[in-house]
């Protein structure tokens, strides 16, 4: 009897903490520098995600420009699962108000693959018309230089 009520116990707590403890994000899936798909894009050209300690995260956006692209700054990265109790985030946003518009970005991750999605308000009175936009990102690969070995000098 002791240790039947021991183990109901003992279960009981393991299920109360996996209850209670909090959503754990999967960083490492979204971590490293991504490149847009499409070499050509006039729009966003490269995100760079890195961990900000614990599961948080920030990410960093580069816009097409000339002759250089632009860095449009780091900002917190939040991820999501698709329920509560989903530890394995696959979604993410991120919020960049540049003064004249206001983009906000929601990502997917699969596999190796980013889809991101880009939603731009301008707020200058400009007349330009808000837009949406769907890009769609490879995780960049460090490629190892083999080092060059000295002939002996004869």
């Amino acid at each position: 009897m002791l240790q039947r009520t021991l183990s109901l116990a003992a279960a009981s707590l393991a299920l109360s903490t996996a209850l209670v403890s909090p959503a754990m994000a999967a960083p490492a899936d979204f971590i490293g520098t991504w490149v847009n798909r499409d070499s050509n894009t006039r729009g966003i050209t490269r995100l760079v995600i890195t961990s900000a300690g614990g599961n948080k995260l920030n990410i960093r956006v580069f816009g097409k420009c000339h002759p250089t692209d632009c860095d449009w700054g780091s900002k917190s990265l939040a991820t999501y699962g698709t329920n509560v109790q989903d530890t394995d985030h696959k979604y993410a946003s991120a919020n960049y108000n540049k003064n004249f518009a206001n983009s906000f970005l929601t990502l997917g991750h699969s596999g190796n693959q980013i889809m991101l999605q880009n939603y731009t308000q301008f707020l200058d009175n400009s007349n330009r018309q808000n837009y949406y936009s769907r890009d769609y990102f490879q995780k960049q690969t460090r490629v190892s230089i083999p080092s060059i070995q000295r002939l002996p000098n004869f």
